[in-house]
């Protein structure tokens, strides 16, 4: 290694420039600890912003909340009604912005265009990070470090034990979604056309109808201009499209992550270059198709692609505690929660186009408010083999509670993990990476950084109940309340909650 060309100290390092590392350097410096934020890129936001995914899943508390209003307050955001906090989108340019003013308002230094190198150790702690920058090699030392790479690259480098992939995929990663921004949709002319399409079929008497956008792509298959559906038979939109904000109905810029790789290995620098240029192509045949063959999409441009791989998951950290996708799916609560995962299962497929998720788990005894039913799904969904037991999914009127133990690395005293990288199965890893709760274990590392500097602690020493009391009555984080807003209303909703022939859980 070369020498060091700079060092640089601190109470708090933070490094990678996610949702989840900025949550936790705004919380830190907001409670006066001299805080770093390291990111490799030129903008904050990560996947959120870098690659497209301004879409806000999850629970929005806490300094996701204040991200959320305070883009409202600008201008920057769109609700799908007055009254909806469900899923609320915003523009991600001007997101970046916003979280480059939140971290940086008290205090926190921002490093960007530095890569992470190497941790160095004393011991089982962290002593300094190696970065990489234009400049040359610099070093930061801190009492704390916090890992929001996403790929856990600090803690591993760092010594501490981790996973890669899911057990029941022989240790393939989930499938992953370049994504991108387009411009010039016509959604009125497409609903328009759909409508008339549906209706048809309906006085055709169609047995299965599907929507006009999987049958447009059914004919671009048969012309050989698609190789393959990119959407489900009865989506009405067809592909999946986040609305940016300040775009009309009749000229909709919009964000995708429509496009899927499949069989991924992301901790492999050549299988994530084979993803992208597949989903580089896949953009380009799809661009063709939806010019030629959809109304409403003529004038459609590609004006983005996603500057990060869209990578769902890679390393994942074994903790003081593994959530488990039972404890996703039967609502477990916590004494130590201090994030909160009111959403359904969201793994993306690792192989398969056809179903392109798997929204369920398997148990032997469903407990809590799990759904379950006798499973009955195929051997494309599990193809190495179906799991025992019931196939089991969350009540979307209930949650489950993210434990600190959850953000603790085993054998690395003075590391925190953020995001997706924290401890979780394989299946239970969407209550961490999304959006929202990305947001909420960030600010708990913040917090649990102050009190770990404050009193001259390790991370683990700290009593996780302490530290959720810190979030509720300090950072008014109202963990100790059930889920306001949307989620209200969908426990206040009367009827039963089943699973249709979609696989999808609605309340009838």
């Amino acid at each position: 290694m070369q020498s060091i060309v700079n060092k640089m100290y601190c109470d708090v390092a933070v490094i990678g420039g996610g949702v989840s590392g900025c949550s936790a350097a705004i919380t830190a410096s907001r409670r006066g600890m001299s805080t770093i934020l390291f990111e490799k890129g030129v903008s904050l936001g990560g996947l959120a912003t870098n690659g497209y995914v301004p879409q806000v899943a999850g629970m929005i508390e806490g300094n996701c909340k204040e991200f959320v209003l305070r883009l409202e307050e600008q201008g920057d955001l769109r609700r799908r009604s007055d009254t909806d906090d469900h899923n609320p989108t915003f523009d991600p340019e001007y997101g970046k912005f916003m979280l480059e003013q939140m971290v940086m308002e008290n205090g926190c230094r921002i490093i960007f265009d530095a890569t992470f190198i190497d941790a160095e150790m004393d011991g089982s702690s962290i002593k300094r990070a190696i970065f990489y920058t234009k400049g040359g090699w610099i070093a930061v030392y801190a009492k704390i470090f916090i890992d929001g790479t996403g790929d856990a690259d600090v803690a591993t480098s760092a010594g501490a034990p981790y996973e890669v992939g899911g057990a029941d995929f022989c240790g393939l990663n989930m499938s992953t979604t370049l994504g991108s921004r387009w411009a010039n949709l016509n959604m009125t002319a497409y609903n328009k056309a759909n409508e008339e399409w549906m209706k048809k079929q309906e006085e055709d008497k169609i047995k299965n109808p599907v929507s006009l956008f999987y049958a447009c792509e059914e004919k671009a298959i048969a012309n050989g201009d698609l190789t393959r559906h990119f959407t489900k038979p009865g989506a009405a939109t067809g592909m999946f499209l986040v609305r940016i904000p300040n775009t009309s109905d009749e000229d909709m810029d919009f964000c995708t992550f429509t496009f899927h790789s499949y069989f991924t290995n992301n901790t492999d620098v050549t299988n994530i270059s084979r993803q992208i240029v597949e989903q580089h192509q896949q953009m380009q045949m799809y661009h063709k198709f939806l010019r030629k063959y959809v109304p409403g999409y003529e004038r459609v441009r590609l004006i983005g692609t996603g500057s990060l791989p869209g990578v769902r998951d890679s390393r994942r950290i074994f903790g003081e505690y593994m959530l488990k996708a039972a404890d996703v799916c039967c609502g477990t609560k916590f004494e130590d929660g201090i994030a909160r995962f009111p959403e359904m299962l969201d793994t993306h497929h690792p192989t398969s186009h056809y179903h392109i998720f798997q929204r369920h788990a398997h148990m032997e005894k469903p407990e809590g408010s799990a759904l379950f039913r006798q499973a009955q799904c195929d051997f494309e969904m599990h193809p190495f083999g179906r799991p025992a037991g019931f196939e089991v999914r969350p009540d979307p009127r209930d949650y489950c509670d993210i434990p600190y133990r959850s953000l603790l690395p085993l054998e690395v005293d003075n590391l925190l993990a953020v995001g997706r990288c924290c401890s979780a199965e394989f299946h239970a890893n969407g209550s961490m990476r999304i959006i929202g709760p990305a947001f909420g274990t960030g600010q708990a590392a913040g917090a649990a950084a102050f009190m770990a500097v404050s009193k001259k602690l390790m991370p683990r020493e700290l009593d996780g109940k302490l530290v959720r009391k810190f979030l509720i009555e300090e950072e008014k984080v109202e963990l100790d309340k059930a889920p306001d807003g949307w989620w209200a209303q969908l426990r206040e909703q009367k009827g039963e909650v089943v699973i249709d022939e979609g696989d999808r859980i609605v309340i009838m």
